[in-house]
């Protein structure tokens, strides 16, 4: 059938208090089609009408004696994951794909979280402070810059350029500062 009682007859359980509703199981109300005792009041044209199109589907229907089981259809196995669940709960979310690059590093745990932090934009800075009304610098107190982003403390800023010059000459890999174009740490990073 593919829907519920309600969606095929709404008239005819709306005439079933919701006390019998709740306390009746299918099989007893299937059981010498004692169902229709449970209407109360009159149906109306369009509530007889799905009445009879609801008795023409529930007499053909034979119940099985097998125990009920949840199925989980995200999965093949038809077992449930917590993965399957994120997955469908993200289904045509924008990836988000530097994960790996900082989770799989060798950095200790809070350095990957601030870097977590920074290239989600997620740092509590004077700009996320500012949106929040919570008390922040009205200029940044490295270069006096007005609006201070966690993008330009980390790439864009003078002083920011000089201290990845300074970090990525010792590994001989100073060609790779960003420069003052770069908008996004994500990116660069």
């Amino acid at each position: 059938m593919g829907c519920s009682i309600a969606d095929l007859a709404p008239m005819v359980v709306a005439s079933v208090p919701p006390h019998i509703i709740k306390k009746r199981t299918v099989a007893e109300a299937l059981m010498d089609y004692s169902w229709p005792r449970d209407i109360q009041g009159g149906l109306g044209l369009i509530g007889l009408f799905e009445y009879f199109q609801l008795w023409d589907t529930v007499h053909e229907m034979v119940l099985s004696q097998e125990s009920d089981h949840h199925i989980w259809n995200l999965e093949a196995s038809g077992i449930y994951s917590s993965k399957s669940a994120y997955k469908a709960f993200h289904n045509g979310a924008i990836t988000f794909e530097p994960w790996r690059r900082v989770w799989k590093s060798w950095a200790p745990p809070k350095c990957k979280m601030f870097l977590w932090l920074a290239i989600r934009n997620h740092c509590w800075i004077a700009d996320r402070l500012a949106r929040r009304n919570l008390p922040h610098p009205t200029q940044y107190p490295l270069c006096d810059q007005e609006d201070e982003t966690v993008q330009h403390l980390l790439t864009s800023c003078v002083f920011a350029q000089q201290f990845w010059f300074k970090l990525l000459e010792l590994l001989g890999l100073q060609d790779r500062i960003p420069n003052t174009n770069t908008s996004s740490f994500a990116d660069w990073w």
